[in-house]
């Protein structure tokens, strides 16, 4: 894997060939190298960026600009993610709900697995869950602060020295899912605001080989939810243009506030597609890239470039249908 700048220096030769960063080398293939490590890529350094950006503001971006690699304009699907209740989602800038009105485990044609967290009755997150942890970070069932739904959450705590910090989903009744197509959902409270540096949230991977083959990792750099897949070979910003557009910022989490995120992820077709509040990101919608039929999947922080954060996860569900943000 690449550390230091590489990452961003990926991004850069896909997307602005002119960019170069400092103290990054980059082989005969054009692929950045740095040492080799089994850690994931750290991210550079950005300018600073607006707390808040509107999730429905980006995806309204002309979408046969740069970003739209599959040459086709991008709409919200009718039939997506927050539409399936015939209701505009409400949920401010950042896609945060508010616990009164939370509705943990919708009635969701295709519903495969649903927690909300309230039936644990220790700190340790209930079976199926289990944790994976390098370091000294936890994992514990929270009924502190205020939760999604319910009085329960799972908080994720990393500390500065501190690899991985995952809560992790292994369940055969639950994944693979049927035809390699499934939506994930999860409400994400972030205890600071978004890095720019790359870390992650949202982990997919065969759990016989974590961490390898076209594994995906959704979460931050640049200040911005992002996402690579295999490694560093593939990835998206959740806007394109950054590098060309004086880096403007993609889709931010507003610290402090629940904030719904549902993928798709298809390995047949392939398709990932990703939706903030029940808006779908189109420049984090991707028919090109590879994937695996993933029967794993882990929540937390996996810190690359750090700094460390605290994370907080509720109501999670997996359906092979949208299953949305109410």
């Amino acid at each position: 894997m690449m550390l230091g700048c590489c990452f961003d220096l990926a991004f850069a030769a896909l997307l602005a060939p002119l960019v170069v960063f400092p103290g990054c080398v980059m082989n005969n293939a054009g692929e950045a190298e740095g040492p080799a490590t089994t850690a994931q890529t750290d991210g550079a350094p950005s300018a600073v960026l607006p707390s808040v950006v509107d999730a429905a503001a980006v995806a309204s971006r002309d979408a046969t600009g740069p970003g739209a690699n599959d040459g086709e304009t991008r709409s919200r699907d009718a039939t997506g993610p927050g539409a399936n209740d015939g209701e505009t989602e409400a949920e401010g800038a950042s896609g945060a709900t508010e616990a009164a009105a939370a509705s943990p485990c919708p009635g969701s044609i295709g519903l495969l697995f649903c927690d909300d967290f309230e039936a644990a009755t220790t700190s340790a997150p209930p079976p199926p869950w289990s944790t994976s942890i390098i370091g000294s970070g936890t994992v514990t069932v929270d009924s502190t602060t205020p939760a999604r739904s319910g009085t329960k959450s799972i908080h994720v705590s990393d500390g500065d020295s501190d690899y991985d910090t995952l809560l992790v989903l292994h369940d055969p009744a639950v994944l693979p899912a049927p035809m390699a197509r499934f939506y994930v959902r999860a409400f994400i409270r972030l205890g600071a605001a978004m890095s720019a540096g790359h870390n992650g949230f949202v982990l997919a991977d065969l759990f016989a080989s974590q961490g390898q083959g076209n594994d995906l990792r959704l979460g931050e750099d640049d200040q911005m939810l992002m996402y690579t897949v295999m490694g560093d070979a593939h990835g998206a910003l959740s806007n394109a243009d950054y590098y060309n557009d004086g880096m403007l910022p993609g889709i931010q989490f507003t610290p402090g506030a629940w904030t719904c995120l549902e993928v798709l992820l298809d390995s047949k077709a392939p398709e990932i597609d990703v939706w903030v509040g029940g808006t779908e990101v189109p420049d984090l919608h991707h028919k090109d890239f590879p994937l695996d039929n993933y029967d794993s999947l882990r929540f937390g922080f996996e810190k690359y470039a750090g700094p460390a954060m605290d994370v907080w996860f509720d109501d999670i569900a997996i359906g092979t249908q949208p299953i949305g943000c109410q």
